[in-house]
């Protein structure tokens, strides 16, 4: 890559050396920074995988490293079919000669979170946290017409700006696909905007075919989908349609027939972002603060929504 136009985000992770891929808004987040951790893994950096969970946590989990967390490997006693992408992620990285634990967070508000935050860390020595996004909504304000599913993006971000002694970023993967769930992204290119006017803004790359991060993404997308059949990723399948060069109204998986999709070449980039910064934008984080359940948040965002005056809706003028 010429030296001279190179993303300021690989420049601010050159002193990087324990790094975090933590999906922040839950789910299949973590796919998304899968060609993230294999680059940096082929570098020789020491990388570990993350992600805020959707799956229920039982009290005889094993390998709980702090309360709210746990470490998945491929010994877990799982039903099959059972949705638990990071325990399927396990497996599949195992296969791969790649270190196989995923940690997984609780979905707790942010009290909780922060703490399971911080004793990881603590645990790995980590020095950089990259958050990753399926989607772009993390970087919804507040007051915008549609926040998409914001609960989790923001008790992520809210919990990880707290933790002053390690670099933090915010990097989304699927631009276009919170459409799905009603973002303007004229919203979303707004707020990139405001962000790059204060040097938060650390540039986009896309994602191609020949790219072997790619290549092993759609490995392990594949493979885990296989596993859990009814629970195929609407985002990361998107993504990788729009890697492979599919255009427009195209389904990879039954769960969005009857929708209309527009899969399209700004879903494969990689838009990165200071964390601290994005932090700021979000208008209710001081009050997510005392948070620890999800129904905390669910109240929190709910009395925003009543007390701010919510913009109008604008579309991409082109």
């Amino acid at each position: 890559m010429l030296s001279g136009l190179t993303p300021p985000f690989f420049a601010a992770l050159e002193d990087s050396h324990r790094i975090l891929i933590a999906g922040m808004g839950g789910g299949f987040d973590v796919f998304c920074g899968l060609p993230l951790y294999f680059a940096l893994r082929a570098e020789g950096r020491d990388v570990v995988l993350g992600n805020l969970s959707f799956t229920s946590f039982s009290p005889l989990m094993p390998r709980p490293v702090a309360p709210s967390l746990i470490e998945v490997t491929p010994d877990l006693l799982v039903q099959p079919g059972e949705y638990f992408p990071e325990y399927y992620l396990s497996r599949w990285l195992a296969t791969q000669k790649e270190p196989s634990s995923v940690y997984a967070f609780q979905k707790v508000g942010v009290q909780p979170l922060l703490h399971a935050y911080r004793a990881l860390i603590h645990h790995l020595k980590i020095d950089t946290i990259i958050l990753i996004d399926g989607g772009t909504d993390a970087l919804m304000r507040g007051d915008e017409i549609d926040l998409g599913t914001p609960h989790e993006d923001a008790v992520s971000l809210a919990a990880v700006n707290e933790l002053k002694d390690v670099k933090r970023f915010v990097v989304s993967l699927g631009f276009g696909i919170d459409r799905f769930h009603g973002v303007s992204h004229w919203n979303v290119l707004e707020a990139t905007a405001e962000l790059a006017r204060d040097g938060a803004y650390l540039g986009s790359f896309s994602l191609t075919p020949d790219m072997r991060p790619v290549q092993l993404y759609r490995d392990a997308c594949e493979a885990v989908f296989e596993q859990m059949p009814r629970h195929v990723s609407i985002v990361n399948s998107s993504i990788l349609g729009a890697i492979w060069g599919e255009y427009g109204n195209h389904h990879a998986t039954e769960r969005t027939r009857g929708s209309e999709l527009w899969i399209n070449p700004l879903m494969a980039q990689y838009w990165c972002y200071e964390l601290g910064a994005v932090a700021e934008c979000l208008q209710y984080r001081e009050a997510l603060m005392n948070t620890f359940t999800m129904s905390d948040v669910d109240r929190v965002i709910g009395a925003h929504r009543e007390a701010v005056t919510i913009r109008p809706r604008f579309e991409l003028p082109i």
